[in-house]
This record gives C-alpha cells, structure tokens and sequence, in this order.
C-alpha cells in the first residue's frame, strides 16, 4: 500500500478539480444559479473533513517517476 496527502493533491489538481465541478453542476442543474467558487471551498472542506491527513491507496494507483 502507498501513502498519500488526499489534500496536497486537490491542490495540486485545484484548476481541473474546479473545472469539473463547474461542468457537472452546470450539466445536472441547468438553469441554476450558483456561486462555483463557494461551492467548490464547501466542497473541498467537506473532503478535507471526511479525509484523513495520510490515506492508504493500492500500490496499482501511484507510480513514482
């Protein structure tokens, strides 16, 4: 099993994270008006919550360079 920081890597990946956030509220609420940027902090917090600071992951999901 390999280690990692879950919230070093949101971001790290915070542009696509936010870009496909955006698509799918804008794909599954159309019409909607919504403050993506407060969406997406609410929606990281809750992760950074539900996260522990170091998560086990299977060794298949990580290569090293």
């Amino acid at each position: 099993m390999a280690r990692i920081r879950p919230v070093d890597i949101f971001d790290h990946l915070n542009p696509q994270m936010r870009a496909a956030l955006d698509e799918a509220v804008a794909r599954t609420l159309p019409g909607v008006v919504v403050d993506n940027r407060q969406l997406y902090l609410e929606f990281r917090r809750a992760l950074a919550l539900k996260l522990k600071p170091w998560e086990n992951v299977p060794n298949a999901v990580v290569d090293t360079d």
